[in-house]
C-alpha cells in the first residue's frame, strides 16, 4: 500500500514537469508545441474543399468538415502548458482560439438553417476574434495566420 502511495505521489509531481526529467514547459517550449497545432490545423483546413458555390447549403457543407478541425485546435491549444512567463497572454490566446471554435459552430449552425443573419453575425464576430493579435503578441509565429482559422 504505501509503494502505491509512492508512485502515485511520483506520478503527481510528474505531472507538473514535462517528461519528468525536471524541466519545466518554457515559453519556447510551448511557442513550439503551439506552432505545431497551428501548422496541422491550416494543413488541414486547406485540405477541404472550398465551397462549390455561394449557397448556405453549400457552405454548411463545408463548416462541417471545418468545425471540428477547429474543435481539435481549441482543445490542444487548451492542453498547453501554462508556463509563468507571459502567461496571461497565453491564457487570452487560448481563450480566443476556443471562442473561435464556437463561433465557427455557431456559423455551421446558421448556415445549415438558411440564416443568413446568424451567418453575417458569426462571421463578424470572427473577424474581431482576436487569436492573431495576441499569437503575434506571445510570438506564435505560425499562428498568426492560422490563429482559429481566421476568417477574412
Amino acid at each position: 500500500m504505501r509503494r502505491r502511495l509512492g508512485w502515485a505521489l511520483i506520478a503527481v509531481a510528474c505531472a507538473g514537469v514535462t517528461a519528468c526529467g525536471g524541466h519545466k514547459a518554457t515559453k519556447k517550449d510551448v511557442i513550439a508545441h503551439a506552432n505545431g497545432i497551428c501548422v496541422s490545423t491550416l494543413r488541414q483546413v486547406r485540405e477541404v474543399p472550398p465551397p462549390a458555390g455561394s449557397s448556405l447549403t453549400a457552405l454548411a457543407g463545408y463548416l462541417a468538415k471545418v468545425a471540428p478541425i477547429v474543435d481539435k485546435e481549441a482543445s490542444d491549444t487548451r492542453a498547453l502548458p501554462r508556463p509563468t512567463k507571459d502567461r496571461a497572454v497565453l491564457n487570452r490566446y487560448v481563450a480566443a482560439v476556443s471562442a473561435s471554435a464556437t463561433q465557427y459552430r455557431a456559423l455551421a449552425t446558421a448556415a445549415k438553417n438558411g440564416d443568413a443573419a446568424g451567418v453575417s453575425q458569426a462571421l463578424a464576430t470572427l473577424r474581431d476574434n482576436p487569436a492573431q493579435a495576441l499569437a503575434q503578441q506571445y510570438g506564435l509565429s505560425e499562428c498568426i495566420a492560422a490563429a482559429g482559422t481566421k476568417v477574412s
